[in-house]
């Protein structure tokens, strides 16, 4: 399956998810448990957002990922898309193991 990277207009939050087509993506940023379960997701239960304020952008490296390791995943997220958080970024993505346990 296709990967996309979720955005919310206008805010830094991004998400992960697999899905056909952009909009099938779209459609899941407001689900509970949303891609990794990790530090990328977010949560839209309280409805401040609606389908139109989410953009789609593919990420072909991740393609059919998506029941690959977490680990591997947020590697390439890493390394190939420039995604980091506040406890893993390209400078310490090779202790990830390390920082995940």
């Amino acid at each position: 399956m296709k990967a996309w990277q979720l955005r919310i207009r206008d805010n830094d939050e991004t998400s992960l998810v697999w899905a056909d087509t952009a909009g099938k993506a779209k459609a899941q940023f407001d689900c509970d448990g949303l891609g990794l379960r990790s530090w990328f997701t977010h949560n839209l239960s309280e409805d401040i957002y609606s389908f139109i304020d989410v953009s789609a952008t593919r990420l072909p490296k991740l393609d059919d990922l998506e029941n690959a390791d977490p680990k591997a995943v947020i590697k390439i997220l890493v390394k190939e898309y420039g995604w980091e958080s506040d406890e893993i970024n390209i400078e310490n993505i090779d202790e990830l193991d390390e920082l995940l346990s």
